[in-house]
C-alpha cells in the first residue's frame, strides 16, 4: 500500500472512514469525499497530511469529476478508486415512500455509475483498481429491503460489467459483499429488527472485520471481497454462473467486438465536440 493513492467516497464515517484510516497508517494516500463538510475535514485531520478530501455529492456527476481532478492534483494520481457511498431505508413496497426509493437508487446506484464514470480516465492512467461496495442483499432479499436489496444488485451488475469492459485497459474490479455490519448507517435506520438476533452466517458483524476484508481486497486486487466468509457460497454461486458467461464470450470473440465498439464510441464523441 504504500504511496499508493485511494480515493474513497463516503469516506468520512463508517467503513469509508475506517477503510482510509487502514490506508494512512500502512503507507498510503486517501482522498475521501462525502457530504458533510464538517466531517471530511474532521477526518483528514485526524489522518494527516497523507490525507486530502472535499465535500461532493455522488448523484452528481460534475462534483465527482472535479473531487477526482483535486485527487489527481494532490497526490499525482489515483491507484485505487473506492465507490463506498450508500444510503439504507426501512419499508414494505406497499408502504413505503416513493421518493424514499429514489432517494436510494439515486445514491447507491446513480451514484456509483457516477464514481465509476468520473473514474475511468485516471484509472485507465495507473492500470489501477476499482472497489465497488454492494452488500449480501444482492443475493439474499429479505422484507422492508426492497430498494436496498434491488440497489446493491445493481451495484453488483454494474462492477461485473465494469470488470469486462476495463480489462482490456489494465484495470481490475472487485466487488464487496459485507453482510449485516454494525455501522452507524445500520443503526440509525433501525435495520437491526431484521439481522439483530441472527445467528451463525448470518450474524452482524464489526466494520473492523469488514474494513479488514477491503483493505486485503485492494493489496490483492481481488475479484470478490465477502464479509465473514462464511456467506461465500451465498454470494458466489450466482456468480459462478457470471464467470462463465464471460469466459464463453471471451472464447466467442467479445474482446475484440469490445475494442471496435469503443473506438467507434470514441470517433463518435469527437465529432460530437467539434465546434459547428
Amino acid at each position: 500500500m504504500k504511496n499508493k493513492v485511494v480515493f474513497i467516497t463516503g469516506g468520512a464515517r463508517g467503513l469509508g472512514a475506517g477503510l482510509a484510516q487502514r490506508v494512512v497508517t500502512s503507507g498510503g494516500k486517501a482522498f475521501i469525499v462525502d457530504l458533510s463538510e464538517k466531517a471530511v475535514f474532521a477526518q483528514i485531520e485526524s489522518l494527516g497530511s497523507n490525507a486530502a478530501g472535499c465535500v461532493a455529492d455522488v448523484t452528481k456527476l460534475g462534483d465527482l469529476e472535479l473531487a477526482l481532478e483535486a485527487c489527481a492534483t494532490r497526490f499525482g494520481k489515483v491507484d485505487v478508486l473506492v465507490a463506498n457511498a450508500g444510503i439504507l431505508k426501512m419499508g414494505s413496497i406497499e408502504n413505503m415512500d416513493p421518493a424514499d426509493f429514489d432517494a436510494v437508487m439515486k445514491v447507491n446506484v446513480t451514484g456509483v455509475f457516477n464514481t465509476i464514470r468520473a473514474g475511468i480516465p485516471h484509472l485507465r492512467d495507473s492500470q489501477g483498481y476499482l472497489q465497488v461496495v454492494s452488500s449480501l442483499a444482492a443475493a439474499i432479499h429479505t422484507p422492508l429491503m426492497g430498494h436496498y436489496a434491488a440497489s446493491k444488485a445493481a451495484v453488483e451488475a454494474l462492477a461485473d460489467v465494469a470488470r469486462q469492459e476495463l480489462s482490456l485497459d489494465g484495470v481490475d474490479v472487485g466487488c464487496v459483499h459485507p453482510t449485516f455490519t454494525n455501522t452507524a448507517m445500520i443503526q440509525e435506520t433501525n435495520a437491526g429488527v431484521l439481522w439483530g438476533g441472527h445467528k451463525g452466517a448470518f450474524a452482524a458483524v464489526e466494520p473492523a472485520e469488514v474494513i479488514d476484508a477491503m483493505f486485503k481486497g485492494i493489496q490483492k486486487r481481488q475479484r470478490k471481497i465477502i464479509a465473514p466468509k462464511q456467506i461465500t457460497p451465498l454470494i458466489l454461486a450466482p456468480g459462478l454462473f457470471h464467470w462463465v458467461a464471460e469466459r464463453i464470450s471471451r472464447l466467442q470473440g467479445s474482446d475484440e467486438a469490445l475494442k471496435k465498439f469503443q473506438r467507434e464510441e470514441r470517433k463518435s464523441r469527437k465529432g460530437r465536440k467539434q465546434p459547428a
